[in-house]
């Protein structure tokens, strides 16, 4: 076996933004499981999230608000509505696309959890300062909008 070059040898994960942003994510997992819900993921809430924020919304805007490909948008919508979550009717003015709204249920349930969200988020980020909090947002706010417009890498 040819062994590894002195760079990449020398790689510590935990200097690697990637790494860390994955680990997180497995934090911020662990922590929604255990203080939100086992119930209803963070995607599934995401979507909630967007339906409550702009009623009777489209999927395709849905979406784009929630930051989802619309065939995950699709899946997470046919889960929802299954538990009495989501009500789908006709566009007004365009039968051929659906609207959603939440139940009674449903806004239960988006309430109940957008509580203990928020709680989750402080213990999540509990180790940080205000000024730290507000950093890390808008560092992965950047790093998001530069993905999301092509123009991750570049300087």
């Amino acid at each position: 076996m040819k062994p590894f070059s002195s760079n990449a040898a020398a790689v510590d994960m935990y200097q690697q933004p990637g790494h860390l942003i994955r680990r997180a994510q497995q934090v911020h997992n662990q922590l929604w499981a255990a203080e939100v819900s086992s119930d209803v993921t963070s995607t599934q809430f995401a979507v909630l999230s967007a339906i409550a924020v702009n009623p009777a919304t489209d999927q395709n805007s849905l979406a784009r608000e929630a930051s989802l490909d619309t065939s995950t948008v699709a899946d997470v919508v046919n889960r929802l509505a299954a538990r009495g979550f989501l009500a789908r009717a006709k566009h007004p003015e365009d039968r051929r696309r659906n609207v959603l709204t939440l139940t009674d249920e449903g806004a239960r349930v988006f309430e109940e959890i957008s509580e203990s969200a928020l709680r989750m988020t402080d213990k999540l980020v509990g180790c940080l300062t205000e000024g730290d909090r507000r950093d890390l947002v808008r560092i992965l706010q950047r790093v998001v909008e530069a993905g999301e417009s092509g123009e991750g890498g570049r300087t």
